[in-house]
């Protein structure tokens, strides 16, 4: 019984080190991806402020032909 005991005592610096080692791995891969996300977050938010302003402009085009079409009725 006594090696039994002994046995778990073994094995648990191991676990401990395996969890680590995932510990630092996702942390790693956690810091690489931080950026990657911020830089398209930019890029969207750029990109949909940039098809706002065209909307308005389509829209702002739209009401000025509507605004000459209903002068000239």
């Amino acid at each position: 019984m006594s090696s039994a005991g002994d046995s778990p005592s073994v094995a648990e610096p191991t676990r401990a080190d395996g969890s680590n080692d995932l510990v630092k791995a996702v942390d790693q891969l956690l810091n690489n991806l931080g950026p990657k996300f911020s830089k398209i977050s930019t890029e969207l938010f750029a990109k949909m402020d940039e098809m706002a302003q065209r909307l308005d402009d389509m829209e702002a085009a739209i009401k000025a032909g509507n605004d000459t079409g209903t002068e000239g009725n």
